[in-house]
This record gives structure tokens, sequence and C-alpha cells, in this order.
């Protein structure tokens, strides 16, 4: 039987112009105005972003600091800089190179600063340097040690025949290899209707599964509601259930031997992604070695019922 919720922690009181309220990659779709951001949201920011990105920003602050660094040491005088030597080169550069040996506090030796005011400015910096690598570092650390979750849900799901009746099936795996312990999975779907007031509110269901726990997940996963009396789609064809403007939120969670902890997933589908009258296919098969291959690359892929 279905469970009527009363608020997930989403809220019920939304206008007809909110689609969604979370994103298909599981986000919130919610723009934030007049909060707050301080240290701790910048952390957060740097510990989730890409690799990429978040390098990106390492090398960008690297170079920007030393930029800064070295337009102070020129206003200072580049001849407050033993070693620098107009005829090995442009001034800027060999400045720019003494700022990376005291920011890094590497010091070759071939370059040092003159005067109180020089040399306080290469103290300064060098504290600015022992600073942001140890913050780099405690960056690095955050991101290897937080334990965060790689799974891949489909980025559709389908209505299919089950059993004598119909369903809806969604399907995911895990991209790590690692085999995840007592998973278990939620499936929350929300509507817009109408009071007697004429608002428009929201109303939150968990939809039951055939199966809502298992012990291991070493390859795919296909969670099935089945609709019978027992789901709030009983009865809907395929326009009512449109219309009804659904949003399906799949909650899903795992102990990870690597790390000893349980994590977390979360993927959004809205009635646009689902695919009518339509299978999974299967996308794991045996080898003659006796081994079990999967190409999670094929976890879209659907057939004829």
């Amino acid at each position: 039987m279905s469970n009527e919720i009363n608020d997930p922690g989403i809220g019920t009181k939304f206008d007809e112009n909110v689609r969604r309220i979370i994103n298909s990659d599981g986000t919130y779709n919610i723009l934030r105005k007049g909060s707050r951001s301080g240290v701790r949201d910048i952390f957060k920011y740097l510990v989730e972003i890409s690799w990429t990105k978040f390098f990106l920003i390492l090398f960008s602050t690297y170079i920007i600091l030393n930029l800064v660094f070295t337009l102070i040491y020129l206003a200072c005088g580049f001849e407050n800089i033993a070693g620098i030597d107009p005829a090995e080169g442009p001034i800027f550069f060999q400045a720019f190179f003494f700022s990376i040996q005291t920011f890094t506090t590497v010091g070759y030796g071939t370059l040092a600063p003159l005067g109180v005011l020089t040399q306080s400015v290469a103290a300064v910096e060098a504290f600015f340097g022992f600073m942001s690598f140890s913050l780099a570092t405690g960056l690095l650390w955050g991101r290897f040690a937080r334990p965060q979750a790689r799974m891949a849900f489909a980025d559709h799901f389908v209505y299919s025949k089950y059993e004598d009746a119909y369903s809806f099936k969604f399907k995911l795996t895990n991209l790590r290899d690692v085999v995840l312990q007592d998973v278990e999975a939620k499936v929350i779907v929300m509507f817009n209707k109408k009071n007697e007031n004429g608002d428009t509110t929201r109303q939150y269901y968990q939809l039951p599964l055939t199966m809502n726990r298992i012990e291991i997940m070493a390859l795919t996963w296909t969670l099935v509601h089945k609709i019978d009396e027992s789901s709030p789609f009983w009865n809907q064809s395929k326009k009512d259930i449109i219309n009804l403007n659904p949003e399906f939120l799949l909650l899903v969670n795992g102990f990870d031997e690597i790390y000893s902890e349980r994590t977390r997933s979360r993927k959004s589908y809205i009635a646009n992604d689902i695919i009518w009258n339509k299978n999974f296919a299967t996308i794991f098969k045996s080898r003659k070695d006796g081994v079990v291959e999967m190409d999670v690359r094929d976890i879209n892929k659907v057939i004829d019922e």
C-alpha cells in the first residue's frame, strides 16, 4: 500500500510553474537568495567539484597570488632583490620567479631580498605560501577521505508489464569496483493537486517496491513498482499519468566496505523521462571462462516487451 507522506522536507505549497523540485542529477532545483556564504561553504564547494575544476582553481590561485606579490616587489624596486640582472632577461619574470621561490620556500640561492621593506614582503609571502599549501593539503585529504557513491541511474525509467499488471521500473548500478552491502532503496512520488481553496499543493507518496533491499549489489538492480490497487497510479491511463505531472525521487544508500560507511545517492525523474511499453535489457552475460561480464554503458538500453 502506498503511504502518503505529509512532507518529506521539501514543502507542500507551490505554484503550477514548478515542474520539479529535484534536478535529474539529484541536486536541488532551488535558488537561495539572501543567504550568506562562509568558509565552510567554500570548503564544501571545493570538496564536491570535479578534479579538473579543483586543480584549475588551485593552479589559478597559485599564479594570481604570485603575480600580486611580483607587482609588490617591483613597486618596492627590483634593485632590492639581490641577483636580478637585466641582462638575464625581463625584470618582471625574474621577480616572478623570485616570488615563486619565496612562496614555495624553495630558495635556490640565486635571488634574495634586500632591505627591510622587501624582506618584510618576503616574510608575509612565505606565510601565505605556508598557509596555502596547508589548506590545499587539507582539501586533498577531504576529497580522498569523503565517502562518495558512484551510482549510475538510467536516464529514463520504463512503463512495462509485470506479472498480471503494469509497473514502473527504475534501473541502477554501481560504477565503482567495490561490492555495496545492505543496499536499501526508496521511491517517493510527488503530485501537484488543487485543494478546496484552488491553491496548488504537493502530495507525496512512498511507492511500494517488489524489493526495496538487497544484501549485496555486484551487478545491476531494477526497482519495480507494481501498479495495482495499492498504487496511486491504479486505473490511470498514460494521459492521466502525464497530466498528474509526477516527479519521482529515488533514494538509495548502501554500506561501502572500503570506507566502512554508508554512502547515499539520489535521482529524480519526471513524466517526460518515461519510456512507455518497453523493458530494460540485461547488460551482463557469462563468458566461457565463467566470469560474469557487464557493460555499464548499456544501462539505458531497452527492448520491446
